[in-house]
C-alpha cells in the first residue's frame, strides 16, 4: 500500500510537471486560461511599481525556475504576498555578487502558508529581516527590505513559491493581482501593487 501510494504521488507529480511544462510558453505570452490557484498580491507595498526582470524560466539566471526577481532599490519594503506563519529567516549577510562561492550568502524569509506552500523571499539586506520565525505574519505586512545579498547581480526581491510532497519539492507558477487583473506577470513589465 505505501509503495503504491509512492509510485501514485510520483506519476501524479510527473503529470504536472508536463502540464505546467506545456504551460509555461502561455504563461510568459500572457496566455492563460482561468484557473482557481490562489492569487497572491504583490510583494511590495501599495502604490509601489516596480519592474520584473525575471520571470519563469527566463534565461538570465531562472533557467529552469518558476521564480520572479523584481528590481528594487536597496532598503525597499517588502510585503507579504500571502498571510502565513515565518519558518525561517537569515538577516546577518552583508555578502553578494556573481561568483558561486556567494550562492549561500543570501538573507531571506521564508513564509508557510495555511495550505503549507512556501513563500521564499530571497536577498534581503543586511539586518533587513524584520519578522521572526513563528510569527504570525498577514497578507500586505512588511516583512523585510530588499538588498542584494547571495548569488546577485544587482539590488533585487526574488520570490517563489514552493511545495513538496513525498517525491521532493518543486515551485508553482503564481497568479498576482494587478490594476489590469488576476495576471501570471511577464518579464520585462512595470507592475504596481494595488
Amino acid at each position: 500500500m505505501k509503495v503504491l501510494f509512492i509510485c501514485c504521488i510520483s506519476l501524479f507529480s510527473l503529470c504536472c510537471a508536463a502540464q505546467e511544462e506545456h504551460s509555461i510558453r502561455d504563461l510568459k505570452k500572457g496566455k492563460v486560461p482561468d484557473d482557481s490557484s490562489y492569487v497572491y498580491s504583490l510583494p511590495f507595498e501599495k502604490g509601489k511599481k516596480y519592474l520584473l526582470v525575471q520571470a519563469y524560466r527566463s534565461n538570465l539566471s531562472h533557467k529552469g525556475e518558476l521564480a520572479l526577481d523584481f528590481k528594487m532599490k536597496k532598503g525597499s519594503r517588502v510585503c507579504a504576498a500571502r498571510g502565513g506563519i515565518v519558518l525561517a529567516a537569515r538577516s546577518d549577510s552583508k555578502r553578494g555578487g556573481l561568483k558561486p562561492q556567494y550562492l549561500s550568502d543570501g538573507n531571506y524569509i521564508i513564509i508557510r502558508h495555511d495550505d503549507s506552500t512556501l513563500g521564499n523571499y530571497w536577498h534581503l539586506e543586511y539586518d533587513g529581516v524584520l519578522v521572526s520565525p513563528g510569527e504570525r505574519i498577514v497578507e500586505g505586512q512588511v516583512i523585510g527590505l530588499s538588498g542584494n545579498t547571495g548569488y546577485t547581480a544587482f539590488p533585487h526581491l526574488h520570490f517563489e513559491v514552493t511545495a513538496g510532497t513525498m517525491a521532493g519539492t518543486h515551485q508553482l507558477p503564481t497568479r498576482f493581482r494587478t490594476k489590469k487583473g488576476t495576471r501570471y506577470l511577464r518579464p520585462l513589465k512595470w507592475y504596481k501593487s494595488i
